[in-house]
């Protein structure tokens, strides 16, 4: 497990690296048109799903992340990025809401390192791709006759789409669907995540 998080805090960190060793060589321009360049934070509270063995119900869920976005043509730039997703606590359903400690609530969540594309595809409307790794941090109820309540450590992988709205050149607003791979150890925690997203670019 500690070789795992050392490997994935190792490629995050060059992730963050390579955009910083290039930006004086690549600072903006009036050739870059809509397309953003330079370093952005942003935070997304939405609801999370899980619709897997003992649990089929959503909770609150939140993130945070950040990165260096460079343009790659006028209207597209790719960011590289990590950040951090919570993605919420679900009580078991049906026959599985007795069994296992407490009420056997399940939890899911983990660090990200990704890339970003975004398209502008009107100067002030956008539509983004991402993914990326997930260091997946779980427990929950195992998804068999007999379940057992069991925490996880994996490497896994998250992915996603959204579209949104260039307030002005330094604050987005946008609406995201992301899919966080959150199974291990015979707990399935995959997960879907619907949210806002608010985004300020330095």
């Amino acid at each position: 497990m500690k070789k795992t998080l050392l490997a994935l805090t190792v490629a995050a960190a060059g992730f963050v690296a390579v955009p910083a060793a290039f930006a004086q060589d690549q600072a903006p321009s009036a050739t870059t048109g809509t397309a953003q360049q330079g370093w952005y934070v942003s935070a997304d509270p939405g609801y999370a799903n899980i619709s897997k063995g003992p649990y089929d119900d959503g909770k609150f869920a939140g993130g945070v992340k950040g990165g260096y976005r460079f343009a790659l043509n006028p209207e597209t730039s790719l960011g590289v990025e990590v950040g951090y997703q919570w993605l919420g606590r679900v009580t078991p359903e049906g026959q599985y809401a007795s069994q296992g400690p407490g009420n056997a609530q399940s939890k899911l969540r983990g660090s990200t390192a990704g890339l970003d594309l975004r398209y502008n595809v009107a100067p002030n409307w956008y539509g983004e791709l991402r993914s990326g790794l997930f260091y997946a941090q779980g427990e929950g109820l195992t998804d068999a006759p007999n379940p057992q309540f069991r925490q996880f450590n994996r490497t896994k992988y998250y992915a996603g789409a959204g579209v949104g709205y260039n307030i002005n050149p330094n604050w987005s607003v946008g609406v995201n669907y992301d899919y966080y791979a959150g199974t291990g150890n015979g707990v399935q925690l995959d997960t879907s995540k619907y949210s806002l997203n608010a985004e300020y670019r330095f």
